[in-house]
């Protein structure tokens, strides 16, 4: 089946979930020079439909003009399908314990993802189930993104951005194992079980409170860090020189043969000790 939409031909590549209420196909956009990818919710369970068109016509979250949480909306049949950008899953709790090695790279995360959050037009229900069915994502260089494979079955219009905020902390407690030693971990398994927090803002503020300051790199691994990031550019001036050096030994071994002589060396000797045949300086 191919989905058409304004100046879009939307062709199923991967069909990633056929579910009660929806179904999440990943489609290529036929009319693309690059055939563009996009995630496509297809939702046909009416009850959903409604739910959804009220999240996203009534949000209490403030937009910025023309900001949409989804790309496309339009009909199919009896369905409503909902278009967003698509970006290969690199889900968070899989990639990050073998990508983050410190404490304040984890940290940093922990952030990153809170900021993924505040700046999501996504409603806090819809947020929630991104954040409960592991739609987290860490690209390689370490920055936070979401993902929309997500079953709309749970989905519930009541949960605010309080419950958000408590799964936004249960996913940051889990990339840390031994969270409880750290100071700004204790306090968010605090206010977790406390259910304290009522906005996303609350836990930006709690994390980069209590931050674990980044220690000074040590002489020696601040010398290692000089020569990875160098030593690229150092062996190709390196090869320069060999190259020139070995140019320049041609030469001279070339002007030795051919001439009997090397004219470069001229430069070297003294010029007044040499008048004729004679030198001076009483040398034959």
């Amino acid at each position: 089946m191919v989905y058409r939409t304004e100046n879009m031909l939307l062709e199923p590549i991967h069909e990633v979930l056929h579910g009660a209420q929806n179904d999440v196909v990943i489609c290529r956009d036929r009319n693309s020079p690059v055939a563009a990818k996009y995630t496509l919710w297809v939702v046909h369970d009416r009850g959903c439909i409604r739910a959804l068109l009220d999240l996203f016509e009534n949000s209490p979250r403030e937009l910025l003009e023309g900001e949409s949480p989804y790309l496309a909306r339009f009909a199919e049949g009896e369905s409503l399908c909902f278009l967003f950008d698509y970006r290969p899953p690199r889900p968070l709790r899989r990639f990050a314990p073998g990508q983050v090695v410190s404490v304040q790279q984890r940290e940093q995360i922990g952030i990153d993802l809170v900021m993924a959050c505040l700046s999501s037009p996504m409603p806090f229900a819809v947020l929630c189930l991104l954040l409960e069915q592991d739609c987290v994502n860490i690209a390689a260089d370490g920055s936070v993104y979401f993902t929309y494979e997500v079953d709309l079955a749970p989905l519930n219009p009541a949960d605010d951005e309080g419950v958000c905020t408590d799964l936004c902390v249960t996913a940051i407690l889990a990339l840390e194992p031994d969270n409880k030693k750290l100071k700004s971990m204790k306090l968010l398994h605090m206010k977790l079980e406390k259910s304290s927090y009522q906005s996303l803002t609350e836990l930006y503020r709690d994390i980069r409170l209590t931050l674990v300051p980044e220690r000074k790199p040590s002489l020696r691994k601040r010398l290692q860090s000089i020569w990875r990031r160098n030593k690229d550019r150092w062996f190709r001036w390196l090869l320069r020189i060999s190259v020139v050096i070995v140019i320049l030994t041609v030469l001279v071994l070339l002007c030795q043969l051919i001439l009997g002589d090397v004219p470069l060396f001229r430069l070297f000797e003294h010029s007044m000790d040499v008048v004729g045949t004679e030198r001076l300086d009483g040398g034959a």
